[in-house]
């Protein structure tokens, strides 16, 4: 099993106790779907005067915080993650005696001063619970399984109060808390959001794609974004300042919100605090590295999309899709022996999903191509 109550706890002194604004509501509450043995959407019912926040939500992993504005209220952090080992458990009822001193061993080898009872829910399902109450900082942890998901749901002091004992109060909290969680079948669009949530697009220059190893040698590159409060006392005629390279501001004019620089350069208000950076002449974005010639692992059900017709050079009224040796073989001779506009950096995006490796190439019509 992966215990992850070290990192809970990380998470928790990461967080600080800070207090989340919110009204409070008895309706439950979605946190996000997971679908790596069955698609389940998990939604919860929040305790009184807390706020739940999903951190992290991928295909085997969720991870939510539940904070309180009331400095003396315990922080709470659910952690739903899948593992394989227990994939054909049920539920933690289902698990005998020596399985579950094999759990119980996981707290032990953490922590040896752990106290470790149990209980269940409401529902009657098992719950080992591992109470903290000699160490600081003082947790409960409240461990079950829900096929093959181990469900825990721990609860700390407050920062400034690790040394206080949590209380049969705040037990029960998390006992009604765990009853209320419900694993409900999700649709395949709550899935599709789920990992367009966690995709990312870059503008890419594509040098090779290894067809054996599954690997594309790229170039990634953003829009750059500066925060306002970083160019404080910059912005004015004389001053340099770093956008990739050292720019210094030869002139500097105003246009609504917006600030341009030098006539070349466009720092465009966004209204949150930060300027998106784009190029006067052709209003293009600024680009900046995020990886430069680095091999990513490509999804065996990746696809290239292409916007364009290679002979023409026409955007397509509808983009063409192509399997991943076609595409191998458009890079291999695009520009080099065949017509085509080539995979060059500003016509080209690839998506990155949430197991680090590109799902999906596309290339668009720019018209200095």
């Amino acid at each position: 099993m992966k215990k992850i109550l070290s990192m809970i706890l990380s998470l928790v002194l990461l967080l600080g106790g800070a207090a989340a604004a919110g009204e409070e509501t008895a309706a439950k509450v979605e946190l996000g779907t997971i679908d790596i043995n069955g698609a389940f959407t998990l939604q919860c019912g929040v305790p009184e005067g807390y706020q739940a926040s999903p951190i992290l939500v991928t295909k085997d992993a969720l991870i939510a915080a539940l904070t309180n504005e009331d400095p003396q209220k315990p922080m709470m952090t659910l952690s739903v993650s899948y593992d394989e080992t227990y994939g054909n458990v049920e539920r933690l009822n289902d698990l005998d005696a020596d399985a579950l001193a094999l759990l119980e061993e996981t707290f032990y080898i953490v922590d040896p001063t752990v106290e470790i009872t149990y209980g269940e829910t409401g529902l009657g399902t098992t719950l080992l619970i591992a109470r903290q109450s000699v160490e600081t900082p003082h947790y409960l942890d409240f461990l079950s399984i829900y096929k093959g998901y181990f469900i825990e749901f721990v609860l700390t002091p407050s920062e400034g109060d690790e040394d206080r004992e949590l209380t049969e109060d705040e037990m029960k909290i998390a006992v009604d808390f765990l009853t209320d969680l419900d694993f409900i079948e999700a649709d395949e669009a709550a899935v599709l959001a789920r990992k367009a949530a966690n995709t990312d697009t870059f503008t890419a220059e594509i040098f090779s794609y290894d067809k054996e190893t599954g690997e594309m040698l790229v170039t990634l590159k953003m829009p750059m974004i500066i925060m306002k409060e970083s160019l404080e006392g910059l912005l004015e005629e004389g001053a340099k300042i770093n956008l990739a390279d050292e720019v210094e501001i030869e002139s500097i004019e105003k246009s609504g919100n917006d600030v341009i620089l030098n006539n070349e350069i466009v720092l465009r208000d966004e209204g949150d605090g930060s300027y998106h950076v784009y190029y006067a002449e052709n209003d293009t974005a600024y680009l900046i590295a995020a990886a430069e010639n680095m091999a990513y692992p490509v999804s065996k059900d990746a696809v290239f999309e292409d916007h364009i017709d290679p002979e023409t050079l026409e955007t397509l009224e509808t983009p063409t899709i192509h399997t991943l040796d076609e595409f191998a073989e458009m890079l291999a001779t695009e520009g080099v022996s065949a017509v085509g506009p080539g995979f060059a950096l500003d016509n080209v995006t690839v998506s990155i999903g949430e197991d680090n490796t590109i799902d999906k190439i596309e290339r668009h019509y720019v018209p200095w191509q």
